[in-house]
């Protein structure tokens, strides 16, 4: 199925399907996770281990690798073999038309089906008979969780969840995390949490993070957070809100919260901005 040509069509699809989108949220957030623009980049290069090398690419920035995975986050993840088995065998010319094909006139459906459009335009075919099954329900909240988050609390995708003042960043209450997320995610370190860190300045963009939830309980994007996140080149797609006060996509060691929040780890983290990728092309 030939889906290049849906290239051009994405923002105006997306923006035309957000009204009835139930998890308008989710969805922005997966897409800016992962963007065409640098799976287009990615295979641009023919030296894999170069091209992660020069964008300081580290984790699973390839949906090929965790096609069936990615969008756990989602509410909608649990109709992923419904909307895998509602693929039509023709895709028509309309990319928004499309999404809709697939959803089945169920708007709890439109994000999920939208995230099987361009999974498949970047992953290719072979997930779509993996035999994937989401599971039935989130874990429940292990002893852990239980004694330690009686007040605010940042929770993640999983559903697991940290504690956080008012007034803390929100890597400042993950670090207190103990738990050994070293072990699942190779980016991070012993005993520092689970969102992985290279600083707490700003200076690495290692630690970025989708809000889900209760982003109107975090301070505003600061002038400093608005150029780090500008050079990291994770504000380069149509589906940032430019003009957000409390974009979706923050610098954890830059976000103060003021009140509980659900966030978004993503699965890697790279240097990816204008400017580096134009110095790639002088090369």
């Amino acid at each position: 199925m030939d889906l290049t040509k849906f290239d051009g069509q994405w923002p105006a699809a997306i923006a035309s399907l957000l009204p009835q989108v139930v998890e308008r949220d989710a969805l922005l957030i997966w897409l800016q996770l992962y963007p065409l623009s640098v799976w287009t980049l990615a295979q641009s290069e023919t030296d894999r281990a170069d091209f992660e090398r020069y964008y300081q690419l580290r984790g699973r920035y390839r949906l090929s690798e965790i096609a069936d995975t990615s969008h756990s986050f989602l509410p909608g993840h649990r109709h992923w073999p419904a909307v895998k088995a509602a693929l039509p065998n023709e895709p028509g010319d309309n990319l928004a038309a499309l999404i809709r094909t697939i959803a089945s006139g169920d708007p709890g459906k439109l994000a999920i089906a939208a995230v099987l459009v361009m999974t498949l335009r970047q992953a290719g075919p072979a997930f779509l008979t993996s035999g994937y099954q989401p599971p039935a329900e989130r874990p429940k909240p292990g002893l852990w969780m239980r004694l330690t988050n009686r007040g605010l609390k940042v929770t993640m995708q999983d559903g697991n969840s940290f504690p956080i003042l008012p007034g803390q960043h929100i890597t400042t209450g993950a670090e207190l995390d103990k738990r050994p997320y070293h072990e699942s995610d190779e980016r991070c370190y012993q005993g520092m949490g689970p969102i992985p860190v290279d600083c707490r300045s700003g200076s690495c963009g290692t630690c970025w993070v989708g809000i889900l939830g209760g982003r109107e309980l975090t301070d505003p994007v600061t002038d400093f957070e608005q150029k780090r996140m500008q050079y990291f080149g994770y504000w380069e797609n149509p589906f940032h809100e430019k003009e957000a006060e409390r974009p979706l996509i923050r610098l954890a060691c830059q976000t103060i919260v003021r009140g509980s929040c659900d966030i978004v780890i993503p699965t890697w983290n790279g240097v990816l901005g204008t400017a580096r990728q134009l110095r790639r092309s002088e090369t």
